[in-house]
Formats: structure tokens, sequence, C-alpha cells
């Protein structure tokens, strides 16, 4: 991937969509495959069980092993224990989500533009190539494991584990409140965005500049450059 290329964000900009465009994916959305309280299970699922336009939701599995062998709009995983998933066709979104959940590995033999990550704990992610890696969004999750291999060596490794830098601060931090519980949970509310930048994986933080747009604080400076703004 040209390093070009890997500095735009990640990030959809709907303004350049034609205006249908928002609506097809909303109904693309709509059309889900529910997977759900799977234990102890292996399944392929291919064009005989799936449709390209079903978006593949995977909930509260356990100990499970899927292996995706048709086009699809989208995968969702959510509370997912000890779970395997490889995809091998196009994934029209281009989108991975995965949430809540422990012990995930994901084999991408397809080009993903984005795996969002959030309140999950030992994600491992395999890109097969290069050109099928864009960028991981991630969120108050522990021990990120990204791996991008090239002709089946391993080319960038990335591993988040504990030590990246965590803000701690009663003022940068939040909490909610355990359902059924007064129990007061701290969370981690930045977002964090991996990408291949000059060809290495970097990891920065995500900001949000006017209107709530997703940036990184490299990217913001640089477009007040080129625009020649100062304050």
């Amino acid at each position: 991937m040209s390093g070009q290329s890997s500095q735009k964000g990640g990030v959809l900009d709907t303004s350049e969509l034609p205006q249908s465009t928002p609506l097809l994916i909303g109904k693309l959305l709509s059309q889900r495959k529910f997977f759900m309280n799977k234990s102890s299970h292996v399944e392929r699922l291919d064009s005989s069980s799936i449709s390209s336009n079903s978006t593949i939701f995977l909930s509260h599995c356990d100990d499970v092993e899927y292996v995706v062998d048709s086009a699809c709009t989208k995968i969702m995983i959510e509370e997912c224990k000890n779970l395997s998933l490889t995809a091998n066709e196009k994934i029209i979104t281009s989108t991975i989500e995965i949430w809540k959940s422990q012990n995930v590995t994901l084999k991408l033999n397809t080009q993903v533009q984005t795996v969002q990550v959030d309140q999950c704990q030992n994600v491992n992610l395999q890109y097969e190539d290069p050109q099928n890696f864009h960028s991981v969004v991630w969120n108050n999750s522990d021990q990120l494991c990204l791996k991008i291999l090239e002709a089946g060596e391993e080319k960038h490794v990335l591993s988040t584990g504990d030590s990246f830098e965590q803000p701690t601060t009663t003022e940068e931090s939040v909490t909610q409140e355990a359902p059924g519980d007064k129990e007061q949970i701290k969370l981690k509310p930045y977002q964090y965005i991996v990408r291949l930048i000059d060809d290495k994986l970097v990891t920065e933080k995500l900001i949000r500049a006017e209107k709530g747009f997703p940036i990184t604080q490299r990217e913001l400076d640089e477009w007040r450059v080129k625009n020649n703004i100062t304050s």
C-alpha cells in the first residue's frame, strides 16, 4: 500500500457520496443473518446459507469457528468468546465490528477497510496481504494483536498489550453504571486508529474536529498548514 493512500484516514465522508448511497447502505445493513447462542460449533457459510446482501451477525457465541466463503454486506460480532472467523470473500461495506468479546481471532483473506474493536480482550487480526489492510479503530480494549502477511511471511506486526498510553485521570475518563448494580466502571473514552503510514504500522489517537468528524491531530495540523489556518 502506498504512503499516499494509507494516510486518508479510513473514514467515509458522506458529503462526497451520491444522495442515494446512505439509503442503499441502510437497506443492506437491515438484512441481517443472525447466528446466536452457538457453542462448540464449526460452520462454513457459503452462498447456500447466506446471500451477498446479508449482514452476518454473531452474538453470544462461545468456542465457535466460522469460515465465510460467500460475499456479504458486513460482519458484526457481539459478546462472543473463543471465536475464530476466516473471511474469504468480499465484504461489500468493507467493515467488521467487534464489541464486548474475548479471545477473538480473525483471518482476513479479503480487503477490509475498517475493523472496529470496542470493549474487548485479546483480539487477534491477521491479514494475508498488505492490500487487504487499511485501518483498525479500537477503544477500551486490551491485548489487540495485528499481523499483516506478505507471501506467507509476517511483514508488519503490532501488539498493544497493556503498554500503550491510556488516559487515567478523572478528567479524561468516563464512567458507566453496570446494569442492576451501583458499581461504576471506568472506561477509556479515546479511540485509536492503526494504519500503514510510510510502510510502518502507526497508532494515533482520534479526535473530533468540526461537526464531530474523526481525525488525528497530525492530519488536522497538516490540513491547517495546507489551508494557511493558524488558530
